[in-house]
């Protein structure tokens, strides 16, 4: 399954960015710079093969990486 190949890093992203954060509220929240953020949301988007922050969000919510409140 792509989620698999996800690194803890890059899933702790995917849940902060599918929680509406921007890359600068991310990047702060995890002691990086913005481009790190950037760096790593492409490595998602290519290992789940998706476009965009909008289409990784649905991605890990419909495959049960993340869960709705």
């Amino acid at each position: 399954a792509p989620s698999d190949d996800l690194t803890r890093r890059e899933r702790e992203i995917l849940t902060l960015v599918a929680d509406g954060r921007t890359n600068i509220e991310v990047a702060r929240l995890l002691w990086v710079t913005e481009q790190t953020v950037k760096f790593h949301l492409a490595n998602v988007y290519r290992k789940l093969g998706v476009c965009n922050r909008t289409e990784a969000s649905r991605w890990a919510y419909g495959h049960g990486l993340l869960h709705s409140s």
